[in-house]
């Protein structure tokens, strides 16, 4: 009983009939639940649904939270990805400052297993198989059709993922949608998925990210067999591959991989396949998956503007308050996640899910201040646009040149931009007006002075062409700050 002296008691806990504390420690668990949570947030959701999600809690062990993986691949992904991650959400919400372990569920010693029962069983009481469907269901929940925002980056790849879903025609056996992570491609994929399930369609159907394939082909290599992996891929009318760029360079496993895709479509079947590159620009396939590539059905999906990034973090948000009634963002809140983070939609998702957990979970409602405190640490410290930054990005947006923004031409065509530059020079640096005049070539700052106050004049009578339009320069310039590197 030595081992089981030191799994310790937590609310609720109860004792087997030899005596030892039965490790129900709901605390323990809830916390874990929420450090889950939080990650979810920060990580791709592929990746959270293909090895964080199957993570279970076990139990207090010499008081460190143990936390099992299923199987070996598992636990080496979770401690080379996650842990850090985890350990450090963790810490934020654990008084007792206990670290967390994770280990192989069969090395886990067997007294403490046998009181614990499977952490995997479908039917279980217990509030952490409870707490892990749940949130398993979340995830499922967020990825379809109902959840997706569509724009104009991403209307024709939804529109072909809905006939796909729907089992409208489509003529190509293989489809290809491709476009820069976080765009939203796993989640066109997990919908397609979802409707199948929720609509009974009864065409056999496997979601697999192009990493997976790989994994389990070498696992079966590795044995002598990977027979079980082809027939399971063949077998299926609809293939969802996720991420093929995983597979680049990797001879075997293309070879693997085109024989599988070659044995859906030969049966009539579709592939649907995402990739971070047009199937003209991939590098490392084979001649033959490449040609096989080439000859897809490919859709872009774009980096969504700004109608269609304010609308993903809305709907996002008010998918957490489904379970949490407080969290209520303002339009001003939401305004300021749009423009202080300047990735794809996930990381937008990722300052939601990290203020659910400034706000306790529903203990408390969103704030300004708690919002600020998460985009520091998600975002890094605000960075202030130089004169430079400012002027180039103007330029930028009404296609000037450096001698036009800087002439003393009074064409409205350079002037207007020239002023909407200099008023937000003003308004967005703690430079004087004789500084901004200098950028400008002007040796006189009163130019500068009637540039701020006729552009403050226009924006307070609510001129909203003018409005727009040094709205267009200011995301130019939150672009220019997420990417250049001031050199």
């Amino acid at each position: 009983m030595g081992l089981l002296s030191g799994v310790e008691r937590d609310a609720g806990a109860e004792r087997d009939p030899g005596g030892a504390e039965v490790p129900d420690s709901p605390g323990a668990r809830e916390l874990w639940d929420r450090s889950l949570a939080a990650v979810r947030g920060e990580v791709p959701a592929e990746a959270y649904a293909n090895w964080l999600a199957s993570a279970r809690f076990v139990a207090e062990v010499n008081k460190s939270i143990v936390i099992a993986a299923r199987d070996p691949l598992t636990l080496d992904r979770i401690e080379a990805d996650f842990a850090r991650p985890l350990q450090r959400v963790w810490r934020q919400l654990d008084p007792k400052q206990r670290r967390l372990r994770f280990k192989l569920w069969s090395r886990i010693a067997p007294e403490v297993r046998d009181m614990v029962g499977n952490p995997w069983a479908i039917a279980q009481d217990g509030a952490a198989s409870l707490a892990s469907q749940r949130d398993d269901n979340t995830v499922r929940q967020s990825m379809c059709f109902e959840t997706l925002v569509v724009g104009e980056s991403n209307e024709r790849a939804v529109g072909i993922a809905k006939r796909v879903a729907s089992g409208a025609p489509v003529p190509a056996g293989i489809v290809v949608i491709y476009g820069q992570p976080g765009t939203g491609k796993t989640h066109l994929l997990k919908s397609i998925q979802s409707h199948a399930v929720s609509h009974g369609d009864t065409r056999r159907l496997a979601y697999l990210s192009a990493e997976e394939f790989m994994t389990r082909f070498v696992e079966g290599a590795r044995a002598g067999d990977t027979a079980e992996l082809q027939a399971f891929v063949k077998k299926n009318e609809l293939l969802l591959i996720d991420d093929l760029h995983w597979i680049a360079g990797k001879a075997k496993t293309d070879k693997a991989f085109f024989g599988a895709i070659r044995a859906v479509t030969a049966e009539g079947g579709h592939v649907i396949i995402t990739a971070d590159a047009a199937p003209g620009d991939m590098v490392g396939l084979s001649k033959e998956l490449s040609s096989e590539i080439r000859g897809a059905a490919a859709v872009e999906v774009g980096l969504p503007d700004q109608e269609m990034r304010m609308e993903i973090v809305r709907r996002h948000a008010q998918l957490i308050a489904q379970n949490t009634p407080n969290f209520q963002l303002s339009d001003d809140m939401v305004t300021r996640i749009v423009q202080a983070v300047r990735g794809p939609g996930r990381e937008l998702c990722g300052v939601l899910w990290s203020l659910q957990l400034e706000t306790g979970y529903g203990e408390r409602s969103p704030t300004p201040e708690m919002l600020e405190a998460v985009i520091r640490r998600i975002a890094g410290a605000p960075r202030t646009p130089s004169l430079d930054d400012i002027k180039r990005a103007c330029m930028q947006t009404f296609n000037l040149g450096k001698s036009e923004i800087e002439s003393a031409s009074k064409v409205q065509s350079i002037c207007y931009p020239r002023q909407i530059a200099m008023y937000l020079s003003r308004l967005m640096t703690d430079k004087s007006y004789p500084q901004i005049a200098m950028v400008y070539k002007k040796k006189d700052h009163t130019t500068v002075l009637h540039a701020f106050r006729k552009v403050k004049s226009a924006l307070d009578d609510g001129d909203t062409a003018m409005a727009t339009d040094v709205e267009r320069v200011q995301q130019a310039i939150y672009d220019r700050l997420a990417t250049y590197d001031g050199n």
